[in-house]
């Protein structure tokens, strides 16, 4: 079924919240979720990822998760995560991550050391008491 507009009745283009030829918005619906391009300003029907117009683009990306949120929202709409400051916030996160990383295998080398060392102790022990053994049995 073709979508008309409200206000002059013509048909509407598909993905586009103002009407052709009356210029208004097609819908009230349409208007009140348009988004406005960052470069031409104009309006965008929601869920459009670039500009009808200009073809720039309408969305960012969230660098947490990955969603892809409308330029004028604040916070991304899939991980709730703020978008002002978000790539010094990802950093801090990304360098606790690895010092615990690296912290956890610091941990397992030392716990293989003390493995290896005591089965190279009990080695060279060995060793050595058969070498003392044989000295003191000549």
């Amino acid at each position: 079924m073709a979508i008309e507009c409200e206000t002059c009745g013509a048909p509407a283009q598909p993905g586009v919240v103002k009407c052709f030829y009356c210029g208004r918005p097609v819908s009230k619906e349409a208007a009140e979720n348009a988004i406005p391009c960052p470069q031409c300003k104009e309006l965008n029907i929601w869920g459009a990822q670039r500009c009808t117009k200009c073809q720039a683009w309408i969305v960012v990306q969230c660098i947490f998760c990955g969603a892809i949120s409308p330029h004028t929202v604040s916070a991304c709409m899939g991980c709730n995560e703020a978008f002002a400051g978000a790539p010094e916030r990802k950093a801090a996160r990304d360098a606790a991550i690895a010092q615990q990383q690296a912290a956890v295998q610091s941990q397992q080398n030392v716990q293989t050391a003390v493995q290896v060392g005591g089965v190279a102790a009990s080695f060279l022990g060995a060793m050595a008491g058969g070498i003392i053994g044989g000295i003191l049995d000549d």
